[in-house]
């Protein structure tokens, strides 16, 4: 047999009737609870009274000492829904009422009270024996019929279950009433988000209110449309300015091609100038391309570090000796290089010392000095790279490691940069778990801060 299951697709029927349903089990609880501490009561109540009425009973049989003389009609009709039995030599003496037929005290000497169906009736009934001066025994049987009791309570049950029902129903309205009103904002927030497409992304989600949860949960997203926005914009941006620095190489290219094709064949010193020029031109995309190749990698984190412990001052001699053979026109030195020994990837913090020196080297002017040199300050290897260069403005300082960002940038183009240089330096450093500072005036220099932990 196939289970039945019932779906409910939105939030606030849901939670309308599991709200609903956990007050109606706890109100339903909270009556069974009173029908039974009501019932408990009145049991005990009609005990208690067989009790009293027995011991009036007693009291009064002591007090005649005769068993023909025995009336206690007036002792039951004082009290309603009871009767009274007297039984003697196994005979029926006395009795008030209807027979019951109810056995007879044992012989333990213990009076007993007892509960029973009879017929459609429920009765309660204290059995007891007193003992005469002529050891005549009396057996006392007291019996009350519940009836009322038991109407009482069928009341009681009835109104309870209507009661329920309707407050049921009452908690139904309620629960959907506030569920929806406290579930309106995730409404909003839906339909303001379907109006959020990757062509326009300057909407964001506004929620009116207190700063609960719902709030928090508009904030969030709008952080999170926010991060979507500046990256798909620094995506657009990347993609205009990788289209921009190919553009211009390939146009170069093709205007050498066009140009070869015209003259080119007869005239030696035109082709000999057109094949130089499209293979720097080659050579300037094939840089670009591993460049961006490089980056790529270290966004999707590819890119693995291959650490080694080595000597930071022997690397930075090895660079100073490299970038000499690249350059007799620069001053290249370092004054302070400290021995420390550090765990790094060593290719990579190689490639990006020589990135800032062959900044340098190309926005120094010739016979210009660049300076490099290392210290060990508070558990961490400080690299100090300056120069005395045409420098960059304030204004420009923050920007020099965003990609494809070029202070002179037909300096640079002449020069063959790419703008990727220092946020390849940016990102090595911060993969170390270091930092970056740049300081430079206009007109008078440039200095890098590497800052690198020792303990990697």
């Amino acid at each position: 047999m196939k289970s039945i299951r019932l779906k409910i697709k939105k939030i606030s029927h849901r939670l309308t009737i599991v709200y609903a349903v956990l007050f109606f089990v706890a109100l339903v609880s909270v009556n069974a609870a009173t029908l039974f501490s009501v019932s408990y009561y009145m049991n005990q109540s009609s005990k208690d009274q067989l009790e009293l009425i027995n011991q009036a009973v007693k009291k009064e049989i002591y007090v005649l000492q005769d068993v023909q003389e025995i009336d206690l009609k007036n002792i039951s009709q004082m009290n309603e829904n009871i009767d009274i039995n007297l039984i003697y030599d196994n005979k029926l003496i006395f009795e008030t009422g209807e027979r019951y037929n109810l056995p007879l005290m044992d012989n333990t000497n213990l009076k007993t009270v007892k509960s029973i169906e009879v017929g459609e009736k429920k009765i309660i009934y204290l059995s007891d024996k007193l003992i005469l001066k002529d050891n005549q025994v009396i057996h006392v049987q007291i019996i009350k019929d519940l009836y009322n009791e038991r109407g009482f309570l069928n009341v009681l049950f009835w109104i309870m279950t209507v009661m329920d029902s309707f407050i049921f129903i009452a908690a139904i309205i309620v629960g959907y009433i506030i569920s929806k009103k406290a579930l309106n904002p995730i409404d909003k927030i839906t339909n303001q988000a379907k109006q959020i497409s990757a062509s326009d992304l300057t909407k964001r989600i506004k929620i009116e209110g207190p700063d609960d949860e719902l709030k928090r949960l508009s904030d969030t997203f709008n952080d999170l449309i926010a991060r979507i926005q500046y990256s798909y914009e620094k995506q657009n941006q990347f993609t205009l300015d990788v289209s921009h620095e190919l553009a211009t190489p390939l146009a170069v290219i093709k205007g050498y091609v066009d140009l070869i094709d015209r003259w080119g064949k007869e005239d030696r010193e035109i082709l000999d100038e057109g094949i130089l020029s499209i293979k720097r031109e080659l050579s300037n995309i094939i840089r670009l391309l591993d460049t961006l190749f490089f980056l790529s990698k270290s966004d999707n984190e590819i890119l693995k570090l291959e650490k080694t412990t080595f000597w930071l001052n022997e690397l930075i001699v090895e660079v100073l000796k490299e970038s000499k053979l690249v350059t007799t026109s620069h001053d290249i030195s370092s004054n302070i290089n400290d021995s420390i020994s550090i765990e790094a990837d060593r290719r990579l913090i190689k490639q990006m010392l020589r990135a800032i020196i062959d900044n340098s080297i190309k926005y120094t002017a010739q016979n210009g000095k660049i300076e490099i040199n290392s210290k060990s300050v508070n558990g961490q290897a400080e690299i100090t790279i300056s120069d005395n260069g045409t420098g960059i403005s304030k204004e420009e300082v923050p920007h020099i490691f965003d990609r494809f960002y070029r202070v002179d940038k037909a300096r640079s183009r002449e020069l063959g940069g790419t703008g990727l240089g220092l946020s390849i330096v940016k990102w090595i450093v911060e993969i170390h778990g270091g930092s970056l500072l740049a300081e430079s005036e206009l007109n008078k220099g440039t200095q890098m801060i590497v800052r690198l932990p020792l303990d990697l």
